[in-house]
């Protein structure tokens, strides 16, 4: 039987025709009289079977969409808590880095303060009142101690039983039988504090290496235990800090009974499995509970953080949710039952009814995906500030320290070529949370007349070395190319990305061209630029190409075409902010087969006039000042002041805006003011206001790893970007201070009384 005489079944769906007894009765007639009947009029005239498969679908659709909504939210709701599980054990394990870091630092200041003293000397109330100095600002410190070889305490930050012998611990005997480098302890009761503790051991060792006793800090289960709890989710969990051999060095909740995790644990497997850390799913042999965890390792030390949450934690939220889904399916299946009933005639209205509801329905799923895309990049958009802060404050204390190691190394070839790529590692660091800052168009530019012919030269052998035998490079720019005005470093970025991107377009071999014109562009330019001069430089490759739906999604943010692990997505997204950011912008144009064309284009820029050859004759004045160093995290401060000390200053610390002022009010002989901005109370800027008010010829240096500042009427303040170098430090000092200490161009510093 034909079905091609039928063009429109008579239950389609057309919501502008009117549904009459007229227009029934013709429909009936003209399907009734053809020579060869449809399967449609078969099933229009068979009502009631129609209505009783009606019935059968709307009891059984329902249950399958409850049963594939139920199977999607479970996957979600897992997802969403693994999500969770794992950031909050990055957070946890962020804190305990932070905290194992802070006492590698003190027990290092504890090794150079006591270095060639006698025990008689170290026995000293001086050397037992410096430990209490060291002490006081660390919450997670309950006591530091130096002990001799035969385990006597010879010095603590507290009172201890002079009687009181250590010998028989566990990171005493340790470091006895050999140099164990930094040692974490199981837990255990202090004698002196009588507190829960485990304590991080180092070895002192004589001139001939022989074992002469240990410096170690007891630390506080209890901090850690807090930490976890307020760091944690809401809802039952289990946060742990546990050693690699099981032990259990701190944990949330605490009211649990056993202090060691045997190697038939789920997690001690795990951490075998996967030393450095990872995420699953088992059952526990402590309370025989199928658990949902994360860990990981805490950087170099033989200790993890753990964090997990029971199954029947994780999936209350999809049993509940399943609740709800059912009294909607409930409701869709009675609704759909009482609809079936409903007479022939309405069946097409009806089905037009829901047509219409099922388009208005996707409309709204569309309209929300696009909200929460949205929302999702704004609040990306708004964290790359405060992860470049914390970025920048860690690579702030790892350039420090390198810059302030490097004068220590002299003789040493191999110690030298290793310390340079600890810096230039820490320098790509710093790049990193660049890159971060151009996706979002926050990142601190400094942009200058930038040549690049010559840019791209100077790049070449790092090109060569990243694109491979197989690619040849050819760049093509005409004589007379007029500079742009960009960040040359970030520019540098953005081209060696599109560079790599060609490569990945051309897996075996082919060629990259990198060129460059100049073009005027009028008003109502096909480009959305301003009028104005600009500068085009390209990135061309022979590659695969690009088809017109992937080309019209590559810059968005995290669409890549990259295999699992092989790219972010950000790479093109932080090009156009870097584009649009330098006042041009980013184009794309590819072809299948034909490869890609990526086109930024930049503003003109004033040739930079050639700077005067410096006299190598002369130096510049020596400055040894007061500076009063307003810094809120440890490890920054320690790093910084280090750098001032060893540049000549004297320093004097505060951890707070309220601390600076009062440290201001006490001391007059204070020079200078090198404060951070982002500190809780009172921000930099805040304090800067402050000191303005009473003291208005001190000068301010405000170091800072925030892109954006918020303006402030009447206060230009001189910046140094974190993170910075020695010399760096040294230059913006010599900025803002004369060689007397005193403030530049300005009128000797007074106070306001």
């Amino acid at each position: 039987m034909s079905h091609g005489k039928l063009a429109t079944p008579w239950f389609s769906s057309n919501v502008n025709q009117t549904k009459t007894p007229a227009a029934f009765a013709s429909a009936l007639y003209r399907l009734t009289s053809s020579s060869e009947l449809p399967w449609e009029a078969f099933v229009f005239m068979s009502s009631v079977r129609l209505h009783r498969l009606l019935i059968v679908a709307s009891l059984l659709v329902p249950a399958v969409v409850f049963a594939a909504a139920a199977a999607w939210n479970r996957t979600e709701v897992l997802n969403d808590s693994e999500r969770t599980i794992v950031r909050t054990t990055a957070i946890l394990h962020e804190h305990a880095s932070k905290v194992f870091d802070t006492v590698e630092l003190v027990v290092g200041r504890v090794e150079d303060r006591t270095n060639g003293m006698s025990w008689e000397e170290i026995a000293a109330p001086e050397t037992s009142a410096f430990l209490q100095r060291l002490k006081a600002p660390l919450e997670q410190a309950v006591s530091i101690w130096i002990t001799d070889a035969t385990g006597q305490v010879r010095a603590g930050s507290q009172a201890w039983d002079p009687a009181a012998n250590i010998h028989e611990r566990e990171f005493f005997q340790a470091q006895r039988g050999r140099d164990a480098g930094t040692y974490i302890s199981a837990a255990f009761e202090g004698k002196a504090t009588r507190k829960p503790s485990f304590a991080i051991s180092r070895r002192r060792s004589t001139a001939e290496g022989h074992f002469d006793g240990i410096i170690h800090v007891a630390l506080s289960p209890e901090y850690f235990s807090r930490i976890f709890q307020e760091a944690a989710p809401p809802g039952p969990h289990a946060a742990t800090l546990i050693r690699d051999d099981g032990s259990i060095l701190a944990r949330s909740p605490v009211h649990v009974t056993y202090s060691r995790l045997g190697p038939d644990n789920i997690l001690m497997r795990s951490i075998a499995a996967q030393p450095y850390g990872g995420a699953a799913s088992g059952i526990s042999s402590t309370n025989q509970r199928e658990r949902y965890f994360a860990y990981r390792r805490v950087v170099d030390y033989p200790v993890y953080v753990a964090f997990s949450m029971d199954a029947d934690v994780v999936l209350g939220r999809w049993y509940r949710n399943l609740a709800l889904y059912g009294m909607v399916a409930a409701l869709s299946a009675l609704t759909l039952f009482l609809v079936s009933w409903l007479a022939l005639r309405r069946a097409q209205a009806e089905q037009a009814a829901l047509v219409q509801l099922r388009h208005e329905s996707s409309q709204r799923l569309a309209a929300e995906q696009r909200l929460l895309q949205a929302q999702k990049m704004e609040s990306i958009g708004q964290l790359t500030g405060g992860i470049a802060h914390d970025f920048n404050n860690l690579l702030a204390v790892i350039l420090g320290n390198l810059d302030l190691l490097r004068k220590r190394v002299k003789d040493d070839e191999r110690g030298k070529r290793l310390l340079e790529g600890a810096i230039q590692g820490a320098q790509r660091g710093a790049a990193l949370t660049q890159r971060l800052l151009a996706f979002s168009r926050r990142q601190d530019l400094t942009p200058q007349a930038v040549a690049v012919p010559q840019l791209v030269s100077s790049m070449m052998d790092l090109l060569t070395r990243s694109l491979g035998p197989s690619i040849e490079i050819v760049t093509r720019f005409p004589p007379g190319l007029p500079p742009v005005k960009v960040d040359p470093n970030q520019l540098e970025m953005a081209l060696l990305n599109l560079a790599v991107n060609a490569r990945d377009a051309m897996p075996i071999s082919g060629t990259i061209t990198i060129a460059a014109h100049a073009q005027e562009l009028a008003d109502g330019s096909t480009h959305g630029l301003s009028p104005g001069a600009y500068v085009c430089v390209s990135v061309s490759d022979t590659g695969m190409g690009m088809d017109a739906a992937t080309l019209a999604r590559a810059v968005e943010p995290f669409f890549t075409t990259k295999g699992v692990g092989k790219g972010t997505g950000l790479g093109l997204s932080m090009i156009h902010g870097l584009a649009v950011q330098s006042g041009g912008t980013l184009k794309l144009g590819s072809e299948l087969g034909k490869g890609t064309t990526a086109e930024i284009w930049l503003p003109q820029g004033e040739a930079a006039a050639a700077a005067p050859a410096p006299d190598e004759t002369s130096s510049p004045a020596h400055r040894t000042c007061t500076v009063l160093l307003v810094e809120d995290d440890p490890l920054v401060m320690s790093v910084t002041a280090a750098m001032l000390e060893d540049l000549g200053h004297t320093v004097v610390e505060a951890s707070s805006g309220k601390t600076a002022l009062q440290a201001l009010r006490e001391t007059t002989s204070v020079d200078l003011v090198v404060t951070d901005h982002a500190m809780p109370g009172m921000t930099g800027l805040e304090l800067a206001e402050r000191i303005r008010a009473e003291w208005p010829a001190l000068p301010i240096l405000l170091a800072s790893g925030h892109a954006e500042l918020p303006e402030r009427a009447g206060l230009a303040l001189p910046r140094l970007t974190k993170p910075f170098r020695r010399d760096e430090l040294e230059n913006a000092i010599a900025s803002v201070v004369t060689s007397t200490c005193g403030p530049a161009n300005v009128v000797p510093f007074r106070r306001l009384d």
